[in-house]
Protein backbone atom coordinates (compact mmCIF):
# COMPACT_ATOMS: atom_id res chain seq x y z
CA UNK A 1 0.00 0.00 0.00
CA UNK A 2 2.59 2.23 0.62
CA UNK A 3 4.03 1.89 -2.82
CA UNK A 4 1.03 2.64 -4.12
CA UNK A 5 0.80 5.96 -2.14
CA UNK A 6 3.97 6.89 -3.84
CA UNK A 7 3.55 6.40 -7.38
CA UNK A 8 0.22 7.93 -7.01
CA UNK A 9 2.58 10.99 -5.50
CA UNK A 10 5.01 10.79 -8.43
CA UNK A 11 2.28 10.61 -10.99
CA UNK A 12 0.46 13.89 -9.77
CA UNK A 13 3.42 16.04 -10.41
CA UNK A 14 4.07 14.47 -13.76
CA UNK A 15 0.54 15.19 -14.84
CA UNK A 16 0.76 18.71 -13.24
CA UNK A 17 4.00 19.67 -15.68
CA UNK A 18 1.88 18.18 -18.51
CA UNK A 19 -1.27 20.34 -17.95
CA UNK A 20 0.90 23.46 -18.48
CA UNK A 21 1.59 22.08 -22.37
CA UNK A 22 -1.91 22.87 -22.56
CA UNK A 23 -3.62 25.54 -24.53
CA UNK A 24 -6.18 27.58 -22.53
CA UNK A 25 -8.54 25.90 -24.43
CA UNK A 26 -7.46 22.13 -24.54
CA UNK A 27 -7.65 23.00 -20.11
CA UNK A 28 -11.31 24.59 -20.79
CA UNK A 29 -12.55 21.16 -22.89
CA UNK A 30 -11.03 18.65 -20.21
CA UNK A 31 -12.68 21.21 -17.44
CA UNK A 32 -15.96 21.08 -18.75
CA UNK A 33 -15.69 16.99 -19.78
CA UNK A 34 -15.08 16.32 -15.81
CA UNK A 35 -18.55 18.22 -15.29
CA UNK A 36 -20.40 15.63 -17.56
CA UNK A 37 -21.89 12.15 -15.48
CA UNK A 38 -20.65 9.22 -16.45
CA UNK A 39 -23.70 8.40 -18.99
CA UNK A 40 -22.83 12.35 -20.71
CA UNK A 41 -19.26 11.07 -21.02
CA UNK A 42 -20.43 7.33 -22.02
CA UNK A 43 -22.26 9.46 -24.80
CA UNK A 44 -19.54 11.90 -25.75
CA UNK A 45 -16.86 9.30 -26.04
CA UNK A 46 -19.04 7.26 -28.74
CA UNK A 47 -19.49 10.52 -30.51
CA UNK A 48 -16.22 11.68 -30.26
CA UNK A 49 -14.71 7.86 -31.78
CA UNK A 50 -17.73 7.77 -34.50
CA UNK A 51 -16.77 11.44 -35.21
CA UNK A 52 -12.78 10.03 -35.66
CA UNK A 53 -13.11 7.55 -38.03
CA UNK A 54 -12.60 7.72 -41.28
CA UNK A 55 -15.57 5.72 -43.47
CA UNK A 56 -14.71 3.27 -46.00
CA UNK A 57 -16.75 4.12 -48.76
CA UNK A 58 -16.26 7.74 -49.88
CA UNK A 59 -19.38 10.32 -49.51
CA UNK A 60 -21.29 10.82 -52.82
CA UNK A 61 -22.00 14.10 -53.01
Amino acid sequence: MLDRTNNERACAGITEFEWLGLTKIERRLIGLYRQLSEQEQLQLRRLSEVLATQPEEPAVS
